[in-house]
């Protein structure tokens, strides 16, 4: 159609309209692209590093702290028990008389002593159990005390053919003893110093951060990083008509490896957790308090001087299964604290992925500007 003037007029050509848009679009969807593709993928680095950590710093803290703080205090609660036990079951069988308190006493104090040695290393300095492992340490050189003292009165009533056959020895057994066991005694003391370890113990052993829900807050990372590369992949399918991209699909490929791995060693260190927590702590403990139950036992049988001495008899402490209890534990807490290599692979992993997806996308960008 003609105008007024006799000039053709020239209409636009639909199709080049849209070839223009589409060449001015096709690079800033691909930075778009490039952009939330590394985004996702520094969001997954992050998540799983925090995540990682958070679950390897509790079992750490678990392991070399809060266990062996608490495992000390019952052993020394439990060895201390039997050192009176085995004084009055020294002095009643009228051995005391040539061995003292017996070698089975000498044997618990110096374990009780070596327990407490190692929880005053575990405690932070100027804190309130600092205090009272001072206290505790005080009643223990009491308690040593008065044992020597009914020692050395035992002795001297026997050599001495006195008709009290020791009485004042067991006088001095008896304030020992007291001294030990009464309200705010020694043995009191260390059971105010186990409860706080105790309490911290089974706070970590359930922490947040061995939850497998805290799995939920790592997926939402993972899926955006597959969603980012699996829209990438279909934009440059749909747009360069390319079916697979080597890159984006080896990116992929390691996204989802580095996400079957850290939920792998999650799954792992929870399982760890939870078998220490349900099943080797409550089997140590247990046998530390059915120990002390029985030397508390024995010791007061022995005190009254009710029953024969045979009847009290023991052998100490049972170390051997306590110690089997212990290792059993340890393992457990040894188990969720390895990481197999994690910590390294996650930020070497992350950045291949973001690497591949950059690389994948900007070879497209440069051969559209080309």
């Amino acid at each position: 159609m003609a105008s007024s003037g006799g000039t053709a007029t020239t209409r636009p050509v639909a199709g080049t309209t849209t070839s223009r848009s589409q060449r001015y679009a096709t690079p800033a969807l691909l930075k778009r692209l490039i952009i939330t593709l590394l985004a996702a993928t520094v969001l997954l680095w992050v998540t799983a590093t925090i995540l990682q950590r958070g679950l390897q710093s509790t079992a750490e803290s678990v392991r070399d702290s809060a266990s062996p703080a608490y495992l000390d205090a019952a052993q020394a609660r439990a060895a201390l028990s039997d050192a009176d036990r085995a004084a009055w079951q020294s002095f009643r069988s009228g051995a005391a008389q040539l061995t003292g308190p017996g070698q089975q006493y000498q044997n618990d104090i110096t374990n009780a002593g070596q327990a407490l040695e190692r929880l005053a290393a575990l405690e932070p300095s100027g804190g309130a159990d600092n205090l009272r492992l001072q206290t505790v340490s005080g009643q223990l050189v009491n308690y040593q005390g008065l044992v020597e003292q009914a020692d050395a009165a035992y002795r001297r009533d026997i050599a001495l053919g006195a008709g009290s056959k020791g009485a004042l020895g067991f006088a001095y057994l008896a304030y020992a003893s007291n001294a030990m066991r009464d309200q705010g005694g020694l043995l009191a003391s260390i059971d105010q110093l186990a409860s706080p370890d105790q309490q911290a113990l089974r706070s970590q052993l359930a922490s947040t951060w061995v939850d497998p829900v805290l799995l939920f807050a790592f997926a939402v990372p993972a899926l955006l990083t597959l969603a980012g590369i699996a829209t990438a992949q279909a934009f440059l399918r749909r747009r360069f008509k390319r079916a697979v991209s080597p890159l984006l699909l080896l990116a992929a490929m390691l996204a989802c490896g580095l996400s079957v791995w850290a939920v792998d060693a999650t799954l792992h260190a929870d399982s760890a957790f939870a078998a220490a927590r349900t099943t080797a702590l409550p089997r140590v403990t247990g046998l530390w308090q059915s120990q002390t139950r029985a030397a508390d036992s024995a010791a007061t049988a022995l005190q009254a001087n009710t029953g024969s001495v045979t009847e009290t008899a023991s052998g100490g402490l049972d170390a051997a299964a306590t110690q089997q209890a212990s290792s059993a534990l340890d393992a457990e807490l040894t188990a969720a604290e390895s990481t197999d290599g994690l910590p390294i692979a996650i930020p070497v992993l992350a950045v291949a992925i973001a690497a591949l997806g950059y690389l994948g996308l900007r070879a497209r960008l440069n051969e559209y500007r080309g």
